[in-house]
């Protein structure tokens, strides 16, 4: 039997794409993805810090094994019967199922999560707002630069910043004259009918998982007043303002809004207790709630961005909005007297501003282009290579993108349970100023009655300390009764009758940060009434011994004039 060979002739064909050509990235757009990516691995390493992130905690998992709200403080025996009025209930649920999902780490994953999210948001919208890559993340710089004192802070705030990340998102789809109409020179969109709905459902989740929902209604009524106030200065006439399509529009928005927030285990108590917060006594003494002064380091970040955006709306050509000079007047009034507000300077502020950068920037690009040489006539392009030469794939910088978040993954701790069998150290994981030491020395010596410490340890000894531990003060401080609270002030500043307010309460236990109180460490050590038991190069802590104190009352003053030198940084401590 013969074969016959038949030869066959392949044809390979040239490989085709499979993502669609949305997906051609360019250099810039791989030049963003590895900033968050870096961004990202940044807040992937923060550390837990040691103060109120655990007593959110410690709510959430109390609420998880009781299955029910917190009613009053369980972990603060002198504000029995003190109500709880628990506007981050949900976010401490959150914390609590990652903890127990994944252990201290997934705090951190979480928190790494959530603050990536809301810049990307961010981001989307000030590129919605520029049509300009290079503001977009510009603006999340800025955000990050004014806002520096509070960027790594993990608690629940961090749901509320993405809840304004959500809102400016949803002004720019709303707004004509701030949307992506201008910078993109698209013609104006509609009033979508999806905002009725979605205002209300997202003001009903922020309201339940942190405060700062009521910034969020303040800006929706800035709108609102905005729209007033132009339409009454176009139509010169209260009756046609009132009646208006757009004004009508912007007050029903709000008024949605506020009845979003009312969707809560508290109902109407929540904006109460809200509103009132700030007025509480006992917040008088904490950093976070004192007055802005110019020469703090906050009080330069608002002089810097009030001057920044005076020369920016000064030199642009942009109409300067009536909605944004009341979101402007809104942060004067409200960071003057108390600093905390200075969290929302950076977003609000930058979110007004960038409209006008867009124009500056078009306007003054050509000059800058003019300064730079142009190509050779003789160069090639990369559309008139020579043939047989080597093309760059569509694909590349999409390609390095996608390598990119993988790196950022890999080397980021939230790749542990994937890549690695090795848990992090607690060092690592934890702030230096966590008494780690401490924790571990009282779950071998649990001791007897309340113990008093610096109350930004007060959660986390609750939370890593022996079971039933009883502190004197945690940083729900506000929940405190004021005399309580003073009584905690005096022994913490190591003022006279400091030893007369530990026996009120029968404190046998005292626990004291060596460095920020360094002077009543002193005034405990010379008493005979009590005796240390541990130290380490962090915390002491001493016990109560059965003899009274001797020590003369001129060394009580005589450390009451040391403690001035440290008293702005415990008051930071107890800000923190």
């Amino acid at each position: 039997m013969s074969t016959t060979g038949k030869t066959q002739n392949f044809q390979v064909e040239s490989l085709q794409a499979v993502l669609l050509d949305r997906w051609v990235l360019n250099k810039w757009h791989f030049a963003v993805c590895a900033w968050f990516c870096v961004f990202f691995m940044y807040l992937n390493y923060i550390p837990l810090y040691h103060s109120d992130l655990w007593c959110h905690l410690n709510y959430g998992n109390w609420m998880i094994d009781h299955g029910k709200l917190v009613e009053e403080d369980p972990f603060l025996p002198l504000a029995k019967g003190m109500p709880v009025v628990n506007n981050a209930w949900l976010a401490q649920l959150s914390f609590a199922g990652a903890e127990r999902l994944g252990g201290p780490q997934f705090l951190s994953n979480l928190f790494a999560l959530v603050v990536l999210a809301s810049h990307l948001i961010y981001a989307r919208c000030f590129y919605l707002v520029s049509g300009r890559k290079s503001l977009a993340v510009g603006g999340v710089i800025m955000i990050l630069l004014f806002g520096w004192t509070r960027h790594a802070i993990i608690r629940p705030e961090i749901f509320g910043g993405l809840g304004m990340a959500v809102l400016f998102w949803m002004l720019v789809r709303v707004e004509p004259w701030r949307s992506r109409t201008h910078a993109f020179g698209k013609s104006a969109e509609g009033f979508p009918r999806w905002m009725w709905f979605a205002a209300p459902a997202m003001f009903c989740l922020w309201a339940n998982l942190h405060g700062s929902y009521a910034v969020g209604l303040v800006v929706l009524a800035c709108h609102a007043c905005g729209a007033v106030v132009e339409t009454l200065w176009r139509e010169r006439n209260l009756a046609r303002t009132i009646n208006d399509g757009e004004v009508r529009r912007w007050v029903w928005l709000t008024e949605l809004a506020v009845a979003g927030t009312l969707l809560n285990p508290y109902g109407v108590d929540l904006l109460i207790a809200t509103a009132r917060f700030g007025g509480n006594d006992n917040l008088r003494d904490v950093l976070e709630w004192f007055p802005l002064r110019l020469k703090d380091f906050e009080g330069i970040q608002f002089v810097v961005a009030m001057l920044l955006t005076m020369v920016v709306w000064r030199h642009s050509r942009v109409r300067v909005r009536a909605a944004e000079i009341c979101i402007l007047l809104f942060l004067v009034v409200m960071i003057a007297p108390t600093v905390r507000m200075i969290g929302w300077l950076a977003p609000m502020l930058t979110f007004a501003l960038l409209p006008h950068m867009r124009e500056l920037l078009e306007r003054i690009e050509p000059s800058f282009k003019s300064m730079i040489p142009e190509p050779a006539a003789n160069s090639n392009s990369d559309d008139e290579q020579p043939e047989g030469a080597w093309k760059k794939p569509r694909f590349t910088y999409t390609l390095f993108s996608g390598l990119a978040i993988w790196c950022a993954f890999a080397l980021s701790p939230i790749s542990q349970p994937v890549l690695s069998d090795t848990p992090r150290d607690p060092q690592q994981i934890y702030s230096r100023g966590t008494p780690l030491g401490v924790t571990k020395f009282l779950r071998e010596n649990p001791p007897e009655g309340m113990v008093w410490a610096p109350q930004w340890w007060g959660d986390w000894l609750v939370w890593d300390g022996p079971d039933q531990l009883q502190v004197f003060m945690t940083t729900t401080l506000h929940l405190a009764p004021h005399h309580v609270w003073r009584d905690y002030m005096r022994v913490a500043h190591a003022r006279p009758g400091w030893d007369t307010a530990l026996d009120r309460y029968a404190i046998d236990t005292i626990i004291l940060h060596k460095e920020l109180e360094a002077p009543l460490v002193r005034l405990v050590r010379r008493s005979a009434s009590w005796r240390e038991i541990y130290e380490d190069d962090l915390g002491v802590i001493f016990r109560r011994v059965d003899r009274p104190a001797t020590e003369p009352t001129t060394e009580v003053e005589d450390s009451e004039s040391e403690t001035g030198a440290i008293d702005d940084r415990l008051n930071e401590e107890v800000d923190r």
